[in-house]
């Protein structure tokens, strides 16, 4: 058996490195007092069942999220299952609670040749081209049940799995029509960031980090738990972003929001901290329970290619022969 202590030598290094990394950031109190100079904090509260039920005006809360899984071996011989689902907290006796779509993508099938093709033109690697084309099917895919459900559910709240930019950006027409659907309506629009991967306040709250940090290290503890940051933002756009910390977790979620609705932020905020758990990781309970419910597994994969495709052709297009591997 291979030793470990080389593998350990470099773990302690990666240790090492974090540790300076985190330290050069300063000190939880030091980057507060500099959010301060950016922007402003403020509280959340709980709310209580009437002060919910005036909220929601016998409106109902839908939730929206995508999700995709892979199957086969390498580029073109794969294949990728997509699923969105926005489900609603109300039953409806003629839409019911939730509505879905799907989609199965292939290098293989003729219709998405061609886009495939087209991202390899443009200089791109298989891999990065089949992924850039993932996002894309799933932007567009969430973007259609949020769209259905906008309309056939009217909801008082509807909740995005992760931010809007993604949105504008591969489902850019589609969203547009949401978005002004929302504001003639009423239905206040929040899309929830659990993994922030941006780097705009980094500068700006640890301006002596250099360029290797993430806002996700300069946010970590900044928040006090049901607290909210808001940054002072400069310029017109066409949406807006706060931190929030929902729960005791010291990581905080970023929250899109349409700059027309700013005034009714806080009401919708005060409800999302009091359904999200508060000793959970932080991220609003309704968009779990749609994550968990559209998720696909592989054993789900493997089931429905089993019972809809000829084994034959599974084995010469998509199983990977490293599946069959005996040690």
């Amino acid at each position: 058996m291979a030793s470990p202590d080389g593998m350990i030598t470099e773990i302690k290094k990666l240790n090492k490195f974090l540790r300076e990394r985190r330290l050069a950031g300063g000190t939880s109190r030091e980057r507060r007092l500099q959010a301060g100079r950016e922007g402003s904090f403020f509280r959340l509260r709980r709310l209580i069942g009437e002060e919910i039920r005036s909220f929601f005006q016998d409106q109902p809360l839908v939730g929206v999220d995508g999700s995709f899984n892979n199957y086969g071996a390498s580029f073109p011989y794969v294949v990728t299952f997509f699923r969105a689902l926005a489900r609603s907290s109300r039953p409806d006796p003629q839409t019911g609670e939730r509505i879905w779509s799907h989609r199965v993508f292939s290098p293989l099938l003729p219709r998405y040749r061609e886009q495939v093709r087209e991202k390899l033109e443009l200089g791109l690697e298989p891999e990065d081209a089949l992924a850039r084309l993932r996002w894309e099917i799933l932007a567009a895919l969430e973007a259609e049940v949020g769209k259905q459900a906008l309309i056939m559910k009217k909801p008082r709240l509807l909740l995005w799995d992760g931010g809007f930019a993604r949105l504008e950006t591969h489902a850019g027409a589609t969203w547009q029509q949401i978005r002004e659907e929302a504001l003639q309506q009423g239905t206040i629009m929040l899309g929830i960031t659990e993994e922030i991967a941006t780097a705009s306040l980094v500068q700006a709250l640890s301006p002596d980090a250099g360029d290797i940090w993430g806002d996700r290290e300069v946010l970590y503890g900044l928040l006090k738990p049901g607290e909210v940051f808001c940054r002072q933002e400069r310029g017109g756009s066409k949406r807006k972003r706060v931190y929030v910390r929902f729960a005791s977790h010291p990581q905080v979620v970023a929250v899109d929001y349409l700059p027309e609705q700013e005034q009714e932020l806080a009401a919708a905020l005060n409800f999302l901290y009091t359904i999200t758990p508060s000793h959970g990781r932080g991220y609003p309970l309704w968009l779990d329970v749609v994550d968990a419910e559209v998720r696909i597994t592989r054993e789900e994969m493997e089931a429905l290619l089993a019972t809809y495709l000829d084994p034959v052709l599974t084995e010469v297009y998509l199983r990977p022969l490293r599946s069959r591997r005996e040690l």
